[in-house]
Parts: structure tokens; sequence; C-alpha cells
């Protein structure tokens, strides 16, 4: 890296300080655990500094940092797809050994929960920034400059995407509940 490249002292700071916070609530919506969301955060600071300050010299340093937390975080939670039967006993087990409420809401809470990952990541990567972000707490302002769209335009696309994953869920839902008297006409064959 050349020294017109390399960040000022107090620079790279600052911006940490400013966004990592916020950036690591928004990933941890995607991710289940701590570790995971931290491990994310780390890698997407680390790529930014690697880049150097000319990486947000025209735009805003957290549109960068969420866009490019965000599409790590999808990624991760995709690689991980495979898992999601593992996942879902290992939720159903984290909620079950809790000690508030009803244990079938417990269980309940946690298919739940598993399916909205499993429809997430089926989605296409932009529209689940777009719903991760909202529901991280950003503005339309905020969420524009992250994901480079005209801020009267994030509206219309927050819409179409919660309209993909309402859809998405509910096919999953669907499909869900005749799986069980799929196999139980199999086992009276």
């Amino acid at each position: 890296m050349s020294m017109a490249s390399a960040w000022a002292e107090n620079e790279f700071e600052a911006i940490f300080r400013e966004h990592f916070e916020r950036l690591l609530r928004a990933v941890r919506r995607v991710l289940r655990s701590d570790a995971e969301a931290e491990e994310v955060c780390a890698e997407v600071f680390l790529r930014l500094y690697r880049l150097g300050p000319q990486a947000v010299a025209l735009g805003s340093a957290g549109g960068w940092l969420y866009r490019t937390g965000t599409r790590a975080a999808i990624d991760v939670l995709r690689r991980d797809r495979r898992r999601h039967e593992e996942e879902l006993v290992e939720d159903t087990g984290e909620i079950m050994a809790a000690d508030d409420g009803d244990p079938l809401d417990r269980v309940l809470r946690a298919e739940r929960v598993a399916g909205v990952r499993l429809a997430l990541a089926s989605m296409k990567v932009e529209k689940v920034q777009i719903l991760l972000l909202r529901h991280s707490g950003f503005s339309y302002r905020e969420i524009g400059a992250a994901m480079k769209i005209n801020v009267s335009s994030v509206g219309k696309t927050l819409a179409r995407a919660e309209a993909q994953f309402v859809k998405i869920y509910q096919r999953q839902q669907r499909i869900r509940r005749k799986a069980p008297r799929l196999e139980a006409a199999k086992e009276e064959r």
C-alpha cells in the first residue's frame, strides 16, 4: 500500500467507532450467533482497511460498510443453508431451555425463526439487504445511501422485497403443513 492510499491515524478509528455497533446489530439479525456476526464485521472492517480511504472517498463509509456487511452475512447464511435441520433442532433446544413461556410456544417460535432464515436464504441479496436494513432501524435515507438507490425508490423496493419474502415464507409453510400428510400416505402403502 502506498502512502497516498494509507489511512490517516484517526480516520479509520473514527469510522470504526461510528459504525461498528450498528453494523454488528444488522449482521446479528441475519446470523444466529454473536460470534459469527462479530467475525463477519471484523472481516468487513479489515477489507475496508486494506482497500484504504479511496474505497469510501466518493460515498459514505456507512453505506459501504452496511452493504458489504449484509452481503457477507447473507453469504454465510447461504453457506449454512445445508444445515437447516440442524439449526432447527439447535434453535428448538435453545428456546426449549429458556424458562419463560409455554414449551409449545417456544417450539413454534423456533420453527418460525428457522423458516424466516430459510426464506431469506432463498431471496436475492439486494432484497434481503433492504429488508435487513429496514428491520434494523435504518431510515429510508440511510437505506438509500447504503444500497446506492434513490431515496424515493426505497419504499417501492422495500414493498417488493417484503411481498417476495411473504410469498416465499407462505409457500414454505404450505409445504411444511402438507409434509406430515405425505409421510402418513407413504407409511400406509
